[in-house]
């Protein structure tokens, strides 16, 4: 029987533009439009800045650019401070059913794709191959046992939807190694030296230490820059793993899963796609478990124009992540708290504060009016004591400045709310991103190419946009 990773090694060697259905092409220029945007957003943060700064001090050779900046810098360095900026916010898209893919496995390729002046079709089918190859080792894995968090309510468990996102490290160098034209056997070596590079299952320590850190999950840029350093390691020689995704003691074991289905990653190879189907752009930057609540509360604030000082209650019910501790948490420390405390998010929300970055500025998380706010906020979950009586995904409670009676409103007075973000609202979200950082003329351009990406010549030409 053929091992997992000559199965996939053969299958990324072959794949070609012409092989890819039009809505994987179409999804594919969606995320990079939307990445890109992030990772510009990303550079009003701290971990942006300090990023940054690491690069500078690095320094090498000149050989992709660091998205926002003038300099350039050698592709592993660059691909890991894009794929840092990338998550920076919080704003990346969410791929069903494991969560976040994208920031994990684009920065690499689109480093190397630069370096090495591919064209739009070659970045399309590293990109979507990234993807497919991450999306489909996870769901290879079993979920361990040990890997959750145990409620206040007896016999519920918070579950993440996977125990650590290093798994994405084979997606990206998929992708990386798509480019370089590697044959399949190269491939193998890649995928072998990577697997021994992958950091260990830490999203669950993530999300219980507050305050938090900047490593968010785990380190996309770092995951980044080993897929690059794995793929020109085994491009030079280097002889890595080639059966390291099968075996009682291979990569599934040293990741703490509890089992390997093989048939799962392999099972319709090239006939099904994942990308179609499984990315969610996000309108806010925050965890993706308020998103839903947070789309109901804004069409109940705007439609009948309350303001913050107007509430005097709002209920709202989650899913079980927010029973973890960073969810729970209510004294902001840093920008990557902001991202995750829901009594801080919906604060900011009835704030109207400026969709983007400046949710998580000092400024914004060390307002006393955003504090004081953020008293007014219960949140509940299936594990809440008073979850079963709960009616209602979000309830505001107001004072009637007429009759001084107390007046609720919840979905009901606003439904139905539109929860899918739109091509038009993905692009002007990128150009909110891309303001006060690039040009105008440069935001549009940018936005012209990638929406026609396939028809680029070198990859070069795109990023230029970006050296500012």
């Amino acid at each position: 029987m053929a091992k997992t990773t000559s199965i996939l090694a053969d299958f990324i060697a072959g794949i070609r533009f012409d092989d890819l259905p039009y809505e994987v092409i179409e999804q594919t220029r969606k995320i990079l439009i939307d990445s890109i945007g992030c990772a510009l957003e990303g550079l009003h943060t701290r971990k942006g800045n300090v990023c940054l700064s690491f690069a500078r001090n690095a320094g090498g050779s000149p050989e992709a650019t660091i998205i926002g900046i003038r300099e350039k810098a050698p592709a592993p360095l660059a691909s890991f401070v894009n794929g840092e900026l990338l998550t920076a916010l919080d704003y990346d898209a969410l791929c069903a059913p494991f969560g976040h893919i994208t920031p994990f496995v684009l920065s690499a390729p689109l480093a190397v794709a630069e370096w090495k002046k591919v064209c739009g079709r070659d970045l399309i089918v590293s990109i979507a191959l990234a993807h497919e190859i991450a999306q489909r080792i996870c769901m290879g894995l079993k979920p361990p046992a040990g890997f959750f968090k145990e409620t206040a309510k007896r016999g519920m468990f918070v579950y993440p939807p996977i125990h650590g996102y290093g798994v994405n490290i084979f997606g990206g160098i998929a992708g990386v190694v798509k480019i370089l034209e590697f044959d399949p056997g190269k491939i193998e070596h890649a995928f072998g030296t990577g697997g021994y590079m992958c950091p260990v299952p830490t999203l669950l320590q993530f999300a219980e230490a507050v305050p938090s850190s900047m490593s968010k999950f785990s380190p996309s840029g770092w995951i980044s820059q080993a897929q690059v350093t794995a793929a020109l390691l085994a491009g030079a020689g280097y002889i890595g793993d080639k059966n390291v995704l099968d075996g009682d003691f291979a990569f599934w074991k040293s990741f703490a899963a509890d089992g390997w289905d093989p048939g799962q990653v392999s099972r319709g190879l090239g006939t099904y796609w994942f990308l179609p189907d499984m990315v969610g752009f996000k309108r806010y930057p925050c965890c993706g478990a308020m998103h839903g609540a947070l789309d109901v509360f804004y069409a109940i604030i705007d439609k009948f124009n309350i303001q913050p000082e107007d509430i005097n209650e709002l209920n709202v019910v989650l899913n079980l992540l927010a029973e973890l501790s960073l969810w729970k948490n209510r004294k902001i420390a840093n920008h990557i708290d902001a991202q995750f405390s829901t009594a801080y998010v919906f604060s900011v929300a009835a704030h109207r504060i400026e969709i983007g970055h400046k949710w998580q500025v000092e400024e914004t998380y060390n307002d006393r009016a955003i504090i004081e706010f953020m008293g007014k906020v219960n949140i509940s979950t299936p594990a809440s004591p008073e979850h079963e009586a709960k009616r209602h995904i979000v309830e505001v409670v107001v004072e009637d400045k007429e009759t001084g009676k107390e007046k609720r409103y919840t979905e009901r007075d606003v439904w139905p709310v539109n929860s899918m973000v739109e091509d038009e609202e993905l692009f002007d979200k990128f150009r909110r991103n891309g303001a006060g950082i690039l040009p105008t003329q440069a935001v549009e351009k940018a936005l012209e190419i990638l929406r026609s990406l396939e028809e680029l010549d070198d990859i070069g030409d795109l990023m230029e946009l970006f050296s500012v």
